[in-house]
Parts: C-alpha cells; sequence; structure tokens
C-alpha cells in the first residue's frame, strides 16, 4: 500500500471514523473550523456514495451553527465526470492542493541582512502577541471561528510534532511559520509576513530556520503561488482535490 504524501501530511490528525473507504476527521469543539470537519477519502467515491455520505456527514453536523460540508479527495486522482458536474451544480468551490518538496540542501532560500528583525521560536514571553496576531487574522472568517481558534490556540499551541517560529521588527510581531515534524520531512505550514514587510527575505528566513536539522522540506499550496516556491527550487510531486459548500459567505 503506498501510503502518499498527504497522508503522510494528515498523520498528525485524529481520526473520528475510519471505513473502507473514507477518513472523517470531527472536532466538535472547534465546530467552525472547515479543517478539523471534514472527510477525507482513501478511494474515489461514485456519485452514488458520494451522495450516501453526504447525508451521513449533514447528519454527524446537524447541530453545528453552520452548514458545510468539506472533502478531500485521494491523492493524484482527477474527479469524474459526472462526481465533477454534481458538486459543480450543488455550489461546492474547487480546490487543487500542490504538494511541493526538495532537500534542503537544493532549495534557493535567499539570504539577506535582516537588520533589527528577529528570527526566533515561539516562547511563552511572545505566546500572547502571536495569539493576538492570528486572531486578527482569523476574523476574516467570521468572529465565532476567531473566537473557537483563540480559545483552541491558547490550550494547544504549539501542538504536538510542531514548533512554531515567529519574525519581530521591535515589538511588532510581522510574521510566522509553523514546521510540523515528519522524520526527515519538515513540512512548512501556516506561512505568513505582513505585506507591507513582504519582498524583503523575511519569509525565506522563516523556512530556513523552521528547516534547520532536517533533511527534506515539504509544503502544500495553492496554484497561485507555484512561481514562488518553484523560484525557490521546490519541486511539484503531488497534488489533490478539495470541495467545500458553505453557507458562510
Amino acid at each position: 500500500y503506498y501510503m502518499g504524501f498527504k497522508n503522510l501530511l494528515m498523520s498528525h490528525n485524529k481520526v473520528y471514523k475510519e471505513t473502507a473507504s473514507y477518513y472523517h476527521m470531527k472536532n466538535p469543539q472547534m465546530n467552525e473550523r472547515y479543517y478539523d470537519n471534514y472527510m477525507d477519502y482513501k478511494i474515489m467515491p461514485s456519485l452514488h456514495v458520494f451522495k450516501e455520505d453526504m447525508a451521513y456527514l449533514s447528519q454527524e453536523q446537524k447541530d453545528y451553527p453552520d452548514d458545510y460540508a468539506m472533502v478531500f479527495f485521494p491523492e493524484q486522482m482527477p474527479i469524474p465526470t459526472d462526481l465533477q458536474e454534481y458538486l459543480e451544480k450543488e455550489g461546492f468551490e474547487f480546490s487543487k492542493h500542490i504538494i511541493f518538496t526538495n532537500d534542503l540542501a537544493n532549495l534557493k532560500l535567499k539570504k539577506t541582512d535582516l537588520g533589527a528583525i528577529r528570527i526566533e521560536e515561539l516562547s511563552p514571553e511572545s505566546l500572547t502577541d502571536y495569539l493576538q496576531l492570528k486572531y486578527q487574522n482569523n476574523l476574516e472568517f467570521g468572529q465565532d471561528y476567531a473566537e473557537q481558534m483563540l480559545a483552541f490556540n491558547k490550550e494547544n499551541l504549539p501542538e504536538k510534532g510542531s514548533k512554531i517560529y515567529i519574525a519581530s521588527d521591535g515589538d511588532k510581531l510581522i510574521g510566522d511559520v509553523t514546521a510540523w515534524d515528519y522524520g526527515d520531512y519538515v513540512e512548512i505550514d501556516d506561512f505568513s509576513v505582513l505585506e507591507d514587510y513582504r519582498g524583503r527575505g523575511i519569509g525565506s528566513a522563516l523556512q530556513s530556520y523552521a528547516s534547520q536539522g532536517y533533511q527534506k522540506v515539504i509544503l502544500i499550496s495553492e496554484e497561485e503561488n507555484r512561481a514562488m516556491y518553484e523560484h525557490q527550487s521546490y519541486v511539484e510531486v503531488s497534488y489533490y482535490w478539495t470541495v467545500l459548500k458553505s453557507s458562510r459567505p
């Protein structure tokens, strides 16, 4: 059985229910968060099976404040035409997630003089500012979501298997990245730099700090960021599709 990159990157996740055809991830405490409540298919479902599974998911999430369904499809598999047409008709939004990787030694991570900007691992002293930054970022997805994430982050960060690195300009937190440990691989996740500070090598510095001591670096990105990561010598090795239907704007 080929585990695949997608399963590797999801191996830290807690499974609520597993069948021969899918994993169901469910976290009622985080019911506003799509990436804690979704169905991840091991094998591509037929249209008939998909409809049955969505009925099950709808029942499981009937007490959630928002009506939504998030689905991950198998790695390196196109969605069958009849299923794709159904999803489009039902108003699902499609996202293609591209998995990039390379040996750390092969990556071209620009080294620049950052001046007074500091890169360091998140500490208890910097946690309050970090939580506030993430809270402000999450407000675009709604107050309820931001509040749930703030409570979760206060209790759980950094999550088991991960480290968080931050960039600061004086007392101002201007960027962050989460590094997930997968043996020889480190996954670069939740990567962000404030807009006013982009293009100054801060992103590359965060990636360098996060990947120290690892042989290979891996990340998931959307198509719009392909040029940036390929410029850094990341190579596409796989992909998978997700679809989302939500009542939330």
